[in-house]
């Protein structure tokens, strides 16, 4: 009986990671359909928390100062913006928590999601959000091995959400 609720519990709160990832990644592709000039222009593209969270002066920070300047001033600081404040909240909301927003014809292989993109066509790639963290769940084996973990004990890609397909207008 106790290993039943030990086991319930990670699956309600794995289950609760998969919901706050989906969250985080609709909430982020929300963020680039709606600054589409920056989202053409690559501002979004090869953005990874692995190389660490972009630092938002006070002046750009738009919790705190409205920007005040022409949309072509305003949309870059919010595309900065935006990385930067959703990059915490994936750090900070899953455990081993990491993203990457890039081009990526070849998200699927055959050893799974992986976390490296294939740009091949350039914008004309499809536009992909991966979030991954470490689960709660044991290894196959049950030998107590958290599972979704890479050969250097870094999250895998557990999420995967298409931006956009990556057709150009």
């Amino acid at each position: 009986v106790a290993n039943l609720l030990i086991k319930s519990f990670r699956f309600a709160q794995q289950s609760s990671y998969d919901v706050v990832a989906l969250q985080l990644a609709n909430d982020m592709a929300d963020r680039m359909r709606a600054n589409l000039v920056q989202t053409n222009a690559g501002a979004f593209d090869n953005f990874d928390t692995k190389l660490g969270i972009p630092q938002i002066s006070d002046a750009n920070n738009l919790y705190k100062t409205a920007c005040a300047g022409a949309s072509s001033v305003c949309q870059p600081i919010a595309a900065a913006f935006d990385t930067a404040e959703w990059a915490r909240r994936v750090t900070g909301g899953l455990p081993g928590g990491r993203a990457v927003i890039c081009r990526d014809t070849n998200t699927w292989t055959t050893t799974g999601y992986a976390w490296a993109c294939n740009e091949t066509g350039g914008a004309n790639a499809p536009l992909v959000i991966k979030i991954g963290w470490i689960s709660r769940f044991n290894d196959s084996t049950d030998t107590g091995t958290a599972d979704g973990l890479a050969a250097d004990g870094s999250a895998t890609v557990q999420i995967v959400v298409v931006v956009s397909p990556g057709v150009a207008s």
